[in-house]
């Protein structure tokens, strides 16, 4: 029963991290904590899209809100999601290139 637990939890990571502007959203996280507000300038979405999506990742504990005053700060949960975010990322990086390589003019 645990490993099914285990897998319930990384699937729903995994869906967390299925959307391009949260991908944005956690390589915008990566040098600190920011605001909505800074985000969506950052990002240059909606501030009700970048609301909708961090209340997704926050769901899942991809990030995590530190309140000072009226202002919510949202960082990145944890260094594990940030690896995996990087290494994903170099994956799509390689298969970009391959892709290029394949219907660049000869």
């Amino acid at each position: 029963m645990r490993d099914k637990q285990l897998y319930k939890i990384h699937a729903d990571i995994c869906k967390a991290l299925t959307h391009p502007v949260r991908l944005e959203i956690l390589d915008n996280l990566r040098d600190g904590e920011k605001t909505v507000t800074e985000l969506v300038e950052s990002l240059e979405v909606a501030q009700s899209t970048v609301s909708r999506h961090l209340s997704v990742m926050r769901s899942i504990g991809v990030v995590s809100t530190r309140r000072n005053g009226t202002s919510i700060f949202y960082s990145i949960a944890s260094n594990h999601i940030l690896a995996a975010y990087d290494e994903m990322h170099a994956f799509a990086v390689e298969m970009l290139t391959a892709q290029s390589a394949i219907f660049a003019p000869h």
